[in-house]
């Protein structure tokens, strides 16, 4: 089996970068953003290069789309031949 490779949509960069800007416009240092952001990326690599399989099918959008949640934000993704492309980025409802 090949290694896959986690990438990012255009769609997941551009919900990345508001998140960004979000937590910018809190008041948080910049240094903070950027380590909050690296631990999203560290989390998917470790946990969707080792399990790929580990989301929950999403079947109302399509065959293979899966999501992961992580500090309380939601990961859709699907795995197409050696990578791992993460689709889009939201943060989930807090009830």
């Amino acid at each position: 089996m090949s290694k896959l490779q986690l990438v990012f949509s255009p769609r997941a960069k551009e919900r990345l970068s508001q998140i960004a800007e979000y937590l910018s416009g809190q008041g948080l240092p910049d240094s903070f953003v950027v380590e909050y952001l690296n631990q999203f990326e560290l989390w998917l690599n470790k946990v969707l290069l080792e399990f790929p399989e580990s989301g929950i099918e999403l079947t109302e959008y399509g065959y293979g789309i899966r999501k992961v949640c992580y500090k309380k934000y939601s990961f859709v993704y699907r795995v197409t031949g050696s990578q791992i492309e993460i689709l889009t980025v939201f943060r989930e409802n807090l009830p």
